[in-house]
């Protein structure tokens, strides 16, 4: 791999596989969009392999050069994890970015949970380069200022997405008012930096992942705050971002934990 700059990097973990595949598309058309490069990794489980899988990466950024106009890097790692290995290289890279397949949840919480990266999780090929729609999920009763800015980082890569702010409305608890003016301030900021958003308002305590889904049925992409947790069941059976990761209309979700950095 050639030197690369970190920060204008994204990364797409490829194991052969159609769904692989699919994340290097997304992946191709985000680089396009934030003018960033991409890398292919594979992890093999020996390193008698790292030949032969060499040519066969090879082959597909090829591919992906002819489809997308965009070459990528390429790295080979051992390791008999592939989620340990994918999510000590983004610990490593520290990468703009990771596009991530799943046909599960346990394993991706796991990646998700363990660094500072934000992950794009999908479960389909991208519908195309556009993306006019994108949901963010807040909850004003908790810190949102990190929130906030992503909205704007994707703002400027895409000017003509719509923002939809999904948030509890608070409405016949002491929080309603806090909820209200901090609407407005959201609302000022946002709008006076020529970002178009939308709020989706709901009566429930907190933004459940069936609520989210709800709200979030033409989105292209949603974008979520990973929650803290304590409690190791929660994390391998009742994690709000393992029901998101595997939803049934097949919503790309982003995923950051609230130390990442922009």
């Amino acid at each position: 791999m050639s030197d690369l700059d970190n920060k204008n990097l994204i990364f797409v973990p490829c194991d052969f596989s159609t769904l692989s595949f699919h994340a290097l598309a997304h992946g191709a058309y985000m680089s396009k969009a934030m003018n960033c490069k991409l890398l292919l990794l594979h992890v093999v489980a020996q390193e008698t392999e790292i030949p032969l899988i060499t040519k066969k990466l090879n082959f597909v950024a090829e591919e992906c050069f002819d489809d997308f106009g965009i070459m990528p890097e390429m790295m080979v790692r051992q390791g008999s994890q592939p989620h340990s290995v994918i999510k000590s290289v983004a610990n490593e890279l520290k990468p703009t970015l990771a596009i991530l397949k799943t046909a599960g949840g346990v394993n991706t919480v796991r990646i998700l949970s363990g660094t500072s990266t934000p992950f794009l999780v999908i479960q389909g090929p991208p519908k195309g380069s556009e993306i006019n729609n994108i949901s963010f999920p807040v909850n004003f009763m908790h810190q949102h200022d990190e929130k906030m800015r992503r909205i704007v980082h994707f703002s400027e890569y895409y000017p003509d997405a719509v923002m939809h702010i999904i948030t509890p409305s608070g409405k016949g608890t002491e929080k309603e008012k806090v909820i209200s003016s901090n609407i407005l301030l959201m609302t000022k900021v946002l709008e006076e930096q020529g970002i178009k958003i939308k709020f989706h308002m709901h009566d429930k305590l907190e933004n459940k992942a069936e609520k989210i889904m709800e709200l979030s049925k033409d989105a292209d992409m949603i974008v979520v705050q990973m929650e803290e947790t304590a409690s190791i069941k929660k994390i391998f059976f009742g994690l709000r971002e393992e029901k998101l990761i595997t939803n049934a209309a097949k919503i790309p979700v982003l995923c950051f934990n609230c130390e990442t950095h922009l």
